[in-house]
C-alpha cells in the first residue's frame, strides 16, 4: 500500500470538488442532507483557512478543510476519504496544517446519525463539546473538539 501525499489546495479546485461531490452523495444517503449549506468555497481565505487533497499515486482520494472560527480555534469542514484507512492520515495532516496557521484547537459538527463519523472523531481524540453557532438547539447535531 502506498502512502498518501497531501497537498494544499483551494476548495474550488477540480480535485477537491470531485471528492466533495462524493462526500455530498454519501452524506445524503446517511443523513438526507448533503451538508453543502455549511461550507461556502467563496468564503475561503487562504491566509486563515486551509484545504488539503490527499493523493495516492496522483489519484485524489481524500480531502478536507478548516476555517477560522474564533481566535485560536478552527472548524474542521468537508472531510472525506474515498480510500479505506486514509481518514486518520488526512485528519492528522489537517491538524498539522491548522497548527502551522496558529490554531490551538479544532472544533467540528456532524450529524449524530452519522455514527461512522462520530466514532472516527472520538477515536482520534475529539470529545463532545457544547453546541456552537448554528448548532445550538439542534439535537440532530453533535459538536466535538480537540486541543491541537
Amino acid at each position: 500500500m502506498s502512502s498518501l501525499q497531501f497537498k494544499a489546495s483551494s476548495p474550488d479546485s477540480s480535485d477537491f470538488q470531485a471528492l466533495i461531490s462524493q462526500l455530498n452523495r454519501s452524506l445524503t444517503q446517511i443523513t438526507q442532507d448533503s451538508g453543502e449549506s455549511s461550507f461556502q468555497a467563496e468564503e475561503f481565505s487562504p491566509q486563515r483557512d486551509g484545504a488539503l487533497v490527499g493523493y495516492d499515486q496522483d489519484e485524489p482520494v481524500a480531502c478536507g478543510s478548516f476555517r477560522f472560527h474564533q481566535q485560536g480555534i478552527c472548524e474542521v469542514k468537508r472531510m472525506f476519504s474515498a480510500k479505506p484507512g486514509s481518514g486518520s492520515a488526512l485528519l492528522i495532516a489537517l491538524e498539522d496544517f491548522a497548527r502551522s496557521k496558529g490554531y490551538q484547537r479544532a472544533i467540528l459538527s456532524t450529524r449524530r446519525v452519522n455514527t461512522q463519523a462520530v466514532n472516527f472523531y472520538l477515536k482520534n481524540g475529539y470529545v463532545e463539546i457544547p453546541p456552537y453557532g448554528k448548532y445550538v438547539g439542534r439535537e440532530i447535531s453533535i459538536c466535538l473538539g480537540k486541543s491541537l
